[in-house]
């Protein structure tokens, strides 16, 4: 039994290196990648943005304008909400005492970070005003960009080891390998177990290669290789059901971008979306992909939440595979 599945999964990876589109997604990732990587510091040299409090002197909110782009915001709380948002911005307010305050979350660029107090600095000096300055942190030491971009690659590539399995299928539909094998020894769980085997590996490979490319291998590697493990069932039960509904790679390649599309929305939605709405994404799986690789590259989650969201993924990957199971059973026929 084992050695029928292993057969499986080595013809799986001979075939993914001999066909040139196959071959092309498993690089793309890394490709993706190693060109982000270059473009991460460009992002974060963009203009300056600040979150000012509108209570303040009308001169200090002009001597920001000079440096960047000021928004206004009423309250403590709403500046704090800006600055937690994707991009990077500096909130500046007065607390209670009347001393300036610059409120960051903790993985701004260096400018966002430093500018501010100069600028503060600079008009106690040229004013000589009796200003006090504090710095506030809210947060952790990831830039934004890069956070958001890792873990869209690291989805992509969990996506295309499923993708994987569906074009090894398509080809094999298009041979006739697959009736071939319903009379041979090998049972149809053995063939779906086998088949799946690419579809984990080949995440965990992109996984951690992409976080060794960005820099980000000093989070907690277990979680990783855990969080990997569980969100790359989504990838194969996607594979599968591209395989068995397509009759071509050019079919596939359509079915492949209706996928890319849903899961992208429950990304976009988890990132856009106030924390109070996020019950709307409750019902995709690649959304708890998403917030659990956020939170292990944030080094802001535990075991337990690990267990939360894996359960989730678990369970609403198992309901979609209830409702098509059917289709796959006679797509494997």
């Amino acid at each position: 039994m084992i050695r029928r599945i292993l057969n499986v999964f080595k013809r799986d990876m001979l075939n993914s290196f001999r066909d040139y589109l196959m071959l092309y997604m498993f690089i793309a990732p890394i490709l993706l990648t190693i060109g982000f990587s270059f473009f991460i510091p460009s992002v974060q040299s963009a203009s300056l943005q600040f979150a000012v409090d509108e209570n303040l002197d009308r001169e200090v909110i002009k001597e920001f304008e000079k440096y960047g782009k000021v928004e206004k915001y009423n309250s403590i709380e709403e500046i704090k909400d800006r600055v937690n948002d994707v991009d990077d911005v500096a909130g500046i307010t007065k607390n209670n005492e009347g001393k300036f305050q610059v409120i960051l979350e903790g993985n701004e660029s260096h400018d966002t970070e430093v500018i501010p107090q100069m600028i503060i600095k600079d008009m106690m000096r040229e004013n000589k005003l009796n200003i006090d300055l504090n710095v506030t942190d809210i947060g952790v030491k990831r830039s934004p960009v890069a956070l958001i971009g890792a873990i869209s690659i690291i989805q992509m590539a969990v996506l295309i080891g499923g993708v994987t399995i569906g074009f090894n299928i398509i080809e094999e539909k298009q041979s006739n390998t697959i009736k071939a094998l319903n009379v041979t020894p090998m049972t149809k769980l053995e063939f779906i177990i086998g088949r799946s085997i690419v579809g984990i590996v080949l995440p965990i490979i992109h996984v951690y290669i992409v976080l060794w490319i960005l820099g980000m291998l000093n989070v907690n590697k277990m979680m990783v290789l855990v969080m990997t493990i569980v969100s790359s069932l989504i990838g194969i039960l996607i594979g599968f059901l591209i395989g068995v509904i397509s009759n071509n790679q050019i079919t596939g390649i359509t079915n492949m971008k209706a996928v890319f599309i849903i899961v992208s929305l429950s990304i976009i939605g988890a990132l856009l979306l106030p924390e109070s709405k996020h019950f709307l994404l409750y019902w995709a799986p690649p959304y708890w992909s998403f917030i659990g690789f956020r939170d292990i590259l944030l080094n802001n989650i535990t075991w337990g939440q690990i267990g939360v969201y894996a359960s989730w993924i678990l369970g609403l990957t198992f309901i979609i595979f209830l409702l098509f199971r059917k289709k796959i059973s006679r797509g494997l026929a």
